[in-house]
């Protein structure tokens, strides 16, 4: 049953023929036309799609539409931060260029978000089968470690050096934001606003963030979600123009220089901002590994999504990213039941089983931790279903495990074809909590291994 109607607006045979799968997977009826004034009276649109790249969109194309339309332009490769006040009209939520490289793939996805009004989530830009991976982060120390995490899973998926470092510079820029700028006060200014690098860094925690990332092959994503909801549209918009105003070069800083939003655009190939205000703000960065191995850098297409607090239709994999988020409760709107006990479940079995499994340290009583609020020991591998050990003792990636004790801790982490990893923290190091972020390196070849033996 076709749900949606879609209206395309093009003069290019090629582009129209492009598009025509979109309508099958986003269960649309569609009318294609040359110029809008071809457009039928009538029907609602409820998504245009229109070609930019040798007309600008006058009066005749908006005057159309209904409010609740949406709109996505396609413009030429090399002109997309020369073209962000074509997001001026609200119902724009994408700029996307068509070239050589079109990716008819990220238009469904953009089209689906658009209509559906179900935005936030970094799986929807992968393959159906692609892992990702999530961390939460809570202070300047984690924001570290996670993006040298980052660094080496990118290494482990192939990605070549120069393009880690600017997915580790992106992600550095998107977290400071996140963990400093966009929490406010109940008046609306930036509870952080004014301080220096320095005293954010001594602040020993601050409202986490969640950091989801993952490769498909073709693209590297990151995406990084607050649950403070300061964005807004019309504020997101202003931060482009400035991008689009300036010329800025990316320079070879280290970490935490703090790159601006322009230099954000020129490093990756897709930024998506999707956007549901007072709850949460999520951005999104995909870098196209394969256009950047033959020398393209810099956003191919830019998205800038508001949720429909209703959305038609989310899935189980969004609603286990917006619990990860700690999205602010939103009045009238509960989780379903059955996901609600099934969290419960999982988290007093997985409390019982390490709790009980967790060695004795003196006498004490593992359970007592959690009252007596003691630090803990926690471990995030990548990958992330590999084999954990404390003391001997299996442990659970991401699990907050309590030291009853004074004394040392070894932990392990194994998988098949990754060398071991393996450390001994001592008593001094485990009087405050520790989180340990390890990446195995994959096992060498035998001529790997003869390489490395022959002096």
């Amino acid at each position: 049953m076709l749900t949606y109607h879609m209206a395309v607006v093009t003069r290019d045979s090629a582009l129209r023929r492009g598009i025509k799968r979109l309508t099958t997977a986003t269960a649309s009826s569609a009318q294609s036309v040359r110029d809008p004034a071809e457009l039928a009276e009538d029907k609602d649109i409820d998504l245009v799609i229109h070609d930019a790249r040798s007309r600008v969109p006058d009066r005749a194309l908006f005057d159309r539409l209904t409010d609740r339309s949406r709109v996505i332009h396609i413009v030429d490769g090399d002109t997309l931060i020369k073209k962000v006040e074509l997001l001026a009209d609200p119902r724009v939520c994408s700029l996307v260029c068509h070239d050589a490289r079109f990716d008819d793939d990220e238009l469904i996805a953009s089209a689906t978000k658009a209509l559906r009004g179900d935005v936030f989530g970094l799986q929807k830009y992968f393959p159906w089968g692609v892992t990702t991976y999530t961390m939460a982060v809570g202070s300047y120390e984690e924001k570290g470690r996670a993006i040298e995490l980052l660094g080496r899973y990118a290494q482990l998926a192939g990605v070549r050096g120069p393009v880690r470092e600017r997915i580790q510079l992106v992600a550095d820029e998107l977290m400071m934001n996140a963990l400093y700028h966009a929490p406010t006060d109940d008046d609306g200014n930036e509870l952080y606003r004014g301080r220096s690098l320095k005293e954010l860094a001594q602040l020993e925690s601050v409202s986490p963030i969640q950091i989801q990332y993952g490769c498909s092959g073709r693209y590297f994503g990151i995406s990084v979600r607050d649950s403070g909801g300061s964005l807004t549209r019309d504020r997101a918009l202003e931060y482009l123009r400035r991008a689009g105003r300036r010329e800025a070069q990316i320079e070879a800083k280290p970490t935490g220089a703090g790159l601006g939003l322009v230099s954000v655009l020129k490093s990756v190939s897709k930024l998506i901002l999707n956007i549901e205000p007072g709850y949460s703000t999520e951005v999104i960065g995909l870098f196209d590994v394969e256009l950047f191995a033959k020398g393209k850098i810099g956003a191919r297409s830019l998205h800038l999504f508001i949720a429909d607090p209703e959305p038609d239709t989310q899935d189980d994999a969004d609603t286990g990213e917006i619990a990860a988020a700690m999205v602010a409760p939103r009045p009238g709107r509960a989780w379903p039941m059955a996901a609600v006990v099934l969290t419960m479940v999982l988290t007093v079995l997985a409390t019982a089983y390490y709790y009980r499994n967790l060695k004795p340290h003196h006498g004490r009583d593992p359970g007592a931790a959690v009252a007596a609020e003691l630090p803990t020991l926690t471990v995030v591998p990548v990958p992330a279903d590999a084999t954990i050990t404390i003391d001997g003792e299996p442990a659970a990636a991401n699990l907050a495990i309590p030291i009853t004790g004074a004394d040392p801790m070894v932990v392990e982490v194994t998988m098949p074809g990754f060398e071991p990893y393996t450390r001994s923290f001592s008593a001094g190091e485990l009087a405050t909590s520790v989180k340990v972020f390890v990446s195995l390196q994959r096992e060498p070849s035998r001529k790997e291994a003869r390489r490395r033996r022959s002096p």
